[in-house]
């Protein structure tokens, strides 16, 4: 462990690992330093002058992302030491002297360290009387990202990431003094599997995304924190969302998983578990066709699944939260007389090869909660290769129902069954089950999987369930819904129970009604989670 030393910051006592910056060093002792050029995760550039603090014994003040901290220290910021606001006062005003009065148009207003700073840390009029510098305005960086120079405080932030994080380098600063700017390298652009953390970094408006480009104001949004479902890396996010679509999506901190880092596939493709059709109530086929039902008439006809013997199979999506994987598994053996062990249960997953900047971030999968399967049993927990065994249990279950059939078979959520399987054995096969069931966001008259079923329920995407997902390395992190599901459908644990009762065979009790109190039974009921 690292050797602690005792200092004191503002009169609070604090102890901390020897070497530690004095911003986290104060942030322990619950007191905030302002800044923009330091973040956690990249170098120290020291260039904003925002941090600095007073040091007893040293002759001047000094810059708190740069100084560590040491035994008996006695450290002073603006909240104790009127130099030390004078300073970061005066700091401001030079940061501002150039800088536009973009605040009416800029995407940054709202939740910008600038205009945050000024109210906190300001509040002077200007009394800059000669012409402003004019920058760069509206300069294409990418096919991601637009950067308007006149904003720029020449934080280095993004330069720093394309350098020490991406090593891709497409950034730098050109020119000097206060015509500084940001730009690419000629030749180049900023084009990383990453690019759009630059805007996340940036603590003005200068870096902004194309095509998020003017589309709202973030105090019209509602923002929640989630978890991005786009592969099991279950980067943290900050997510705004308006009139029930998302329209922002931003890389929340956390150093145990993503530190501030999104890489563009996630944060553009949020949309993409949104289908445009909807359904909007269950279907029980009749004939050749599906036809809209009444919900007791499908869950009575979902009934048949229960049974015993390996006629039957069930196929899970990775983007089941934890608990509803657990309740499928509990549907599984209980209603259907199949258990984990049997090889008739399998979880969608394919995996993908990474480039080098990939690497950095993204798992490769697309298979947010995949790992779940590990903590549920589905297979050996204490396998490192879980992907490779997962996609092998996969396949191998595809293959027994293309040679042998099946008679009752189980479609548990979006992507449960990628539409690239089914080849011309797997369709017949599909076609002459006697009972198959499906429980999807997806209309079957979209073409996907879900057009084989007897009887479909409308499910609910990524989007719009919470829940616990369990990233590639294990680790539970919550997920919240986002956006609110269209009338009529349930999460995919309730529907499963509600065909469980129909069957004479209920799984929970009366006390699990909501994603709460199913995730307190859980914890009693799995011996990994206790």
């Amino acid at each position: 462990m690292a050797e602690l030393v005792n200092l004191t910051i503002d009169g609070r006592a604090v102890s901390v690992p020897k070497g530690t910056n004095l911003i986290e060093a104060a942030r322990l002792a619950g007191i905030d330093i302002p800044y923009y050029c330091y973040h956690p995760h990249l170098s120290v550039a020291g260039n904003c002058r925002m941090c600095q603090v007073k040091v007893e014994g040293q002759p001047k003040l000094t810059i708190a992302c740069n100084t560590g901290a040491t035994e008996g220290m006695v450290v002073k910021t603006q909240h104790s030491a009127p130099e030390v606001e004078n300073a970061q006062r005066a700091t401001l005003e030079f940061l501002l002297i150039n800088h536009p009065l973009d605040c009416t148009v800029c995407d940054q207003a709202g939740h910008c360290k600038l205009q945050d700073y000024y109210y906190e840390y300001n509040t002077q009029p200007s009394r800059f009387i000669e012409d402003k510098q004019h920058k760069v305005k509206a300069e294409v960086l990418g096919p991601e990202v637009i950067y308007d120079g006149e904003r720029c405080i020449v934080c280095t932030r993004c330069s720093r990431f394309c350098e020490e994080v991406t090593k891709t380098s497409e950034l730098g600063v050109f020119n000097r003094g206060d015509k500084s700017v940001i730009s690419v390298f000629p030749g180049r652009e900023l084009n990383n599997p990453l690019s759009g953390t630059v805007v996340d970094l940036c603590p003005v408006g200068a870096l902004t995304h194309r095509r998020w480009r003017f589309n709202t104001r973030i105090w019209y949004t509602n923002q929640k924190n989630s978890v991005c479902a786009g592969c099991s890396t279950g980067c943290n996010v900050n997510v705004a969302v308006r009139d029930g679509k998302i329209v922002h999506v931003k890389g929340r901190l956390n150093s145990s998983v993503n530190q501030e880092w999104m890489c563009d596939e996630g944060r553009y493709g949020f949309n993409r578990f949104q289908p445009e059709a909807r359904a909007a109530g269950a279907s029980v086929r009749t004939g050749s066709a599906l036809a809209p039902s009444t919900i007791d008439a499908a869950l009575q006809a979902a009934s048949a699944l229960a049974g015993t013997g390996n006629d039957a199979a069930m196929f899970l999506s990775p983007l089941l939260t934890l608990e509803e994987g657990w309740v499928a598994l509990q549907f599984a053996e209980k209603v259907m007389g199949i258990t984990p062990g049997s090889g008739r249960i399998a979880m969608q997953i394919r995996t993908r090869e990474l480039t080098p900047v990939e690497a950095v971030l993204v798992s490769p999968d697309y298979a947010a909660n995949a790992r779940a399967a590990t903590v549920l049993g589905l297979i050996d927990g204490q396998l490192q290769d879980w992907r490779k065994i997962l996609q092998a249990q996969y396949q191998n279950l595809l293959n027994q129902i293309r040679k042998e059939g099946v008679k009752r078979l189980l479609f548990v959520g979006d992507f449960s069954l990628l539409e690239d399987d089914v080849d011309a054995e797997l369709r017949a096969a599909l076609e002459s089950a006697a009972t198959v069931v499906a429980i999807s966001p997806r209309v079957p008259s979209a073409g996907g999987v879900e057009r084989f079923a007897h009887v479909f329920f409308p499910g609910r995407t990524a989007n719009e369930k919470g829940g616990i997902y369990v990233n590639g390395s294990g680790r539970l992190q919550r997920v919240r819904a986002l956006l609110d599901p269209p009338f009529g459908t349930f999460p995919e644990w309730l529907t499963l129970e509600k065909i469980a009762r129909a069957a004479k065979r209920a799984l929970l009790p009366a006390e699990a009604i909501d994603e709460r109190a199913l995730f307190r039974t859980m914890v009693q009921a799995v011996p990994a989670l206790k």
